[in-house]
């Protein structure tokens, strides 16, 4: 069946310029990690401390790991909306060849701030609606007795904002319009044509990812092993050598990057079969 998350991964790397884009990708992994790592370093790996150090003590630190974290999700946003395309172009092809030669991989350019105002207002938006949410579950936990009722509708409410809203953010890049995209209801309508398939696909994708930790587990291992064996660094100078750490973390966020792509190919295919061409049928 086409549309998996390995497909989607061989997908990140075909199609032009495709060294160009990964070392864009590489490059955010890098700004994200290196305010991350000093933090962690300077205050002993103590997460309060270390967001005081990054936003706080040296801000210029906390930007442009927001700044890295920003250009990361438009990228990601693209990434989908050029998955939407693809899956409304190959249901008019015959050419397979054609099919498996077109890019999903958005450019670096300016195409990538295309209607970026709309995307903020999305998300702003989107915040509010689930801080909303979460205010109004949390008042009936405080009401006596309530949290009986309070506890099963926010777990509720988190799995199921959780399955629908890579659904939601399908269906507003289609044309990254406001209006009809911002519907706190639009979780359940989505769900009901496409619950089984996007839950399945969040159990691959938490499979693939727990794998993925595992054997980067079993590499670090490894490597930390060879550098002390080879006396490169001492034993207990490896867990705070800013250059190890960062190495590492970088090349953990990039493989996470590319992991959480082959989620969004997936997640278009299922918008696109499960919910676009159903209403198309329904339209006829």
């Amino acid at each position: 069946m086409s549309g998996g998350i390995i497909e989607g991964i061989k997908k990140c790397y075909t199609g032009n310029n495709v060294i160009t884009k990964h070392i864009f990708l590489i490059i955010i992994s890098l700004l994200v990690s290196i305010p991350s790592v000093l933090a962690t370093i300077n205050t002993n790996g103590e997460e309060k401390e270390a967001y005081k150090y990054m936003y706080l003590q040296y801000p210029l630190l906390g930007i442009i790991s927001f700044v890295a974290s920003v250009m990361l999700a438009i990228y990601m946003v693209h990434f989908l909306r050029n998955t939407l395309k693809f899956c409304y172009w190959k249901d008019q092809q015959n050419d397979k060849e054609k099919i498996n030669a077109l890019q999903i991989m958005p450019e670096i350019d300016a195409n990538l701030f295309y209607k970026f105002g709309n995307l903020v207002l999305f998300w702003i938006i989107w915040c509010l609606i689930i801080i909303a949410i979460t205010i109004g579950i949390a008042i009936i936990c405080f009401i006596q007795y309530g949290y009986f009722i309070g506890i099963p509708l926010l777990l509720a409410f988190i799995i199921v904002f959780a399955l629908a809203m890579p659904l939601i953010l399908c269906g507003f890049v289609k044309n990254f319009t406001i209006k009809g995209n911002v519907n706190p209801l639009l979780a359940f309508k989505y769900l009901g044509k496409a619950f089984l398939p996007i839950t399945i696909l969040d159990l691959k994708f938490l499979g693939l990812s727990i794998l993925f930790g595992i054997v980067g587990t079993i590499v670090i291992g490894i490597a930390t092993f060879l550098i002390a064996l080879c006396g490169i660094l001492q034993t207990n100078e490896i867990a705070n050598n800013p250059v190890y750490l960062t190495s590492f973390c970088t090349l953990y966020i990039y493989i996470s990057i590319i992991l959480s792509l082959g989620y969004y190919y997936g997640v278009g295919h299922i918008y696109y079969n499960k919910i676009e061409k159903q209403n198309d049928t329904q339209n006829v």
